[in-house]
């Protein structure tokens, strides 16, 4: 089996093609970037809203192969642009789909995220809820609409082209070695400098996360790969374990052993409200759940930016 990997350059990206190489898997790594690989990596640099240059990896994968999908516009570009956040995230996947349905892929594994649930509705007495993948879906933010629509193109190709499948992750919140935004890496930074880090949220009704390994989100993508019969589901991709940010700053603090210094501040435009995966999809299709707790998944995130002190 052939594997071809959009959004290779990315976070996720370059922590599945090493897992890929470890495994003696067959693949090419494609993404706009230069290659941040070494020279044994297939790689090719590649925009996805060509047409022609998606259909050259695609092809390359064949009737037998896999194309993982992974590239987009982050949330942070959807509010600077949102006409070019949504050619990418939205055409940029048709260009991806189409050529699958061309060259007959066996599957298409889509990167959706959480976030394109936007209004949660909150069970009685809680303030968090757990999601499942039929929760309705009101996404607060331009990255999360494109997400929700390309969730949306993916069924329909399908219902229409019966050649089609595809497997869609909904990823919650992850973090590990490699990524360089987010909310670990920004909490890191802020701790390591003695600053205070603010919660954009209410000290009385904290926001809370669901905050999952990418070294489980790996394994559960090769696993999507391997497995010929899931396919054409939607599935949630966390560890269903709620986690409040004030938490995940002591937590950090104490593994660096420094002091947490905590500030709060009203939220931000487009945040997501409190929730956690339901994960009974997840072990159902897959026979397991997520296995990394937060404290060893930060200890290694940790150790790998104090490394590599240049990232």
């Amino acid at each position: 089996m052939r594997v071809a990997v959009f959004g290779a350059a990315g976070f996720i990206g370059k922590n599945l093609i090493r897992a890929l190489q470890e495994r003696g898997m067959e693949f090419i790594a494609a993404d706009i970037a230069e290659s941040p690989f070494s020279r044994d990596v297939n790689y090719t640099q590649v925009d996805i809203l060509n047409p022609n240059k998606v259909e050259e990896v695609v092809s390359w994968a064949g009737t037998d192969g896999v194309v993982v999908h992974l590239a987009a516009s982050p949330l942070s570009a959807s509010w600077e642009d949102m006409k070019t956040n949504m050619r990418v995230n939205i055409e940029g996947t048709l260009n991806i789909m189409e050529a699958c349905r061309k060259h007959r892929i066996q599957k298409m594994i889509f990167s959706s995220a959480s976030s394109i649930i936007g209004k949660v509705q909150y069970p009685e007495g809680r303030n968090y809820a757990v999601v499942d993948e039929e929760h309705p879906c009101t996404p607060m933010t331009p990255y999360a609409i494109t997400k929700k629509a390309c969730e949306d193109y993916l069924r329909i190709y399908h219902n229409k082209y019966n050649n089609f499948n595809y497997l869609i992750f909904r990823f919650f919140n992850v973090y590990g070695p490699e990524q360089r935004a987010g909310v670990v890496p920004s909490v890191y930074r802020t701790l390591k400098k003695g600053e205070t880090f603010t919660i954009y949220g209410e000290r009385d009704n904290p926001p809370i996360r669901d905050f999952i390994y990418v070294g489980d989100v790996v394994k559960f993508i090769i696993n999507g790969i391997k497995r010929e019969d899931v396919k054409n589901e939607v599935v949630n991709l966390g560890t269903g374990v709620p986690t409040t940010i004030e938490a995940l700053v002591k937590i950090s603090a104490e593994i660096l052993n420094v002091e947490a210094r905590i500030a709060y501040a009203p939220p931000k435009p487009g945040e997501i409200g409190n929730f956690i995966a339901d994960l009974k999809k997840l072990k159902r299709l897959f026979g397991e759940k997520p296995k990394t707790n937060l404290e060893n998944g930060l200890q290694k995130t940790f150790e790998w930016m104090e490394k590599f002190k240049n990232w």
